[in-house]
């Protein structure tokens, strides 16, 4: 990986979630059907799917009514989604990334959030795609694992040619670069520390 300052590749913001996913799921913990949750509100049951697949959007006082009928609280509700977020990311939350001046590389960050200290990402390295023909130094430590296509990697000028399931780790401080020597992208999980994006 490389300190250069990221730039955003088109993504929505990390945490951006519809309330009808969290209706969904109160709903289905609970045991109801959508059809005994239309008894207690009083709604239909196609404008409760809609409300759960984000298609309609509830006013405040709808929103109220199915809140009070799942036996909870618009806060209780919000709160809950809060913790969720400080612990999961799931595939649409996603920050896709791309860096300045860098073709054919680009990181999905697994876990966007400010919280701690560890940077989980898939790293996608395009045919012929690589790093740069000289070696980057940064501080911290990284783990790379391959998942599909096949990577050459340097680590202080020692050439490692990678296959699906290699697994790379190395202090960042030491010299390394990248090149993907086939004719299929490369993909990458790979972690480190500090947070570099």
């Amino acid at each position: 990986m490389s300190a250069d300052t990221p730039r955003s590749a088109a993504s929505g913001p990390p945490h951006s979630d519809g309330i009808g996913r969290l209706l969904r799921r109160e709903r289905l913990d609970r045991g109801f059907t959508l059809e005994k949750l239309a008894e207690r509100t009083g709604l239909s049951r196609s404008y409760l799917s809609n409300v759960e697949r984000d298609v309609n959007s509830p006013t405040i006082n709808t929103l109220r009514t199915i809140v009070e009928a799942l036996g909870t609280t618009l806060s209780r509700l919000f709160q809950a989604a809060d913790r969720e977020r400080r612990v999961l990311t799931r595939p649409d939350q996603r920050v896709e990334l791309t860096r300045a001046g860098v073709e054919g590389i680009a990181y999905s960050l697994l876990n966007p959030g400010p919280e701690g200290r560890l940077e989980m990402m898939i790293l996608e390295v395009a045919p012929g795609a690589s790093s740069g023909d000289h070696p980057h130094t940064h501080t911290g430590e990284e783990v790379g694992l391959l998942l599909s296509g096949e990577l050459d990697y340097w680590v202080d000028g020692v050439h490692y040619p990678l296959q699906p399931g290699d697994c790379v780790s190395f202090e960042s401080s030491t010299p390394h670069r990248y090149h993907n020597p086939g004719d299929v992208p490369a993909v990458c999980v790979w972690s480190e520390t500090p947070r570099n994006f």
